[in-house]
């Protein structure tokens, strides 16, 4: 087909431009530059933007869970530097990874898999009202109280590691990460205590021994410091966000209490 028999439709047709409104012809507005054809959505479209999502979506997040697994510090300042593209933004790996370990802690209903039928009705009786919504928070959206660890963390860098240049957002998004990263662990030992009940006990020092290792390979790797600087740093900020949040989850229950009148 001669390419100059195209339909010449398009040229002669007044089009609305969807970028600025302006009302021209031809493929592109002399207004705004932007293109003008008309463009209907079609199943190849939807299929295709579907596809482009997952394929896209699977990259990223490959790329960031091997990353991290495998260089953690080294990933994360490559990412402070500028390497993004193929990556996950902090607080989206994070969110995506804290919903899957929310999904499996309440699917399976892990915070009473070791009570019987008989010693969850007794509690429920002898609990004040004020007391079994708070705990009804903590066992199903417990998870989300994590995110308090990032301001807590960064606060307690800022003022142990003054002198380092990292400012802080980029503190902020190098603890993102790792508890991101967290999160799939915790949900790995989830399902492990799913299918071996005993180990529920187990897994919350687990989980507890990799949030102070977090914290120290931060202060070691990340912040550059001495081993001995590492260790006792690391105890004071794993101290500092251990007592606040243990103020915050009373306070929680405090205001719960006079909520309910009790």
């Amino acid at each position: 087909m001669n390419p100059k028999t195209i339909d010449q439709s398009c040229f002669s047709e007044e089009i609305n431009c969807t970028g600025c409104g302006y009302t021209d012809h031809g493929l592109y507005c002399s207004n705004c530059g932007g293109h003008l054809k008309k463009q209907r959505i079609s199943m190849a479209n939807l299929v295709t933007s579907i596809v482009d999502f997952f394929s896209n979506f699977e990259d990223k997040y490959i790329h960031t869970f091997t990353s991290l697994f495998v260089r953690p510090i080294e990933f994360i300042n490559h990412y402070l530097n500028g390497v993004r593209d193929k990556y996950y933004i902090p607080f989206k790996y994070f969110f995506l990874n804290l919903s899957i370990n929310f999904f499996i802690y309440s699917y399976f209903n892990v915070s009473t898999i070791n009570e019987s039928a008989l010693e969850k009705e007794a509690e429920q009786l002898l609990q004040l009202k004020s007391d079994s919504v708070f705990d009804s928070i903590i066992n199903n959206y417990g998870s989300f109280f994590s995110l308090m660890i990032i301001p807590l963390f960064v606060i307690a860098t800022l003022v142990l590691f003054r002198k380092n240049s990292h400012n802080t957002a980029e503190r902020a998004a190098a603890i993102t990460f790792l508890l991101g990263q967290l999160m799939i662990f915790q949900a790995f030992l989830n399902l492990i205590t799913v299918v071996f009940h005993s180990f529920y006990e187990v897994q919350k020092f687990l989980v507890m021994g990799a949030e102070i290792y977090i914290i120290f390979l931060l202060s070691f790797r990340f912040f550059k410091a001495s081993i001995i600087e590492a260790i006792w740093k690391s105890i004071v900020i794993s101290v500092f966000v251990l007592l606040s949040m243990q103020y915050i989850l009373v306070f929680t229950q405090e205001i719960l209490h006079l909520y309910y009148g009790e």
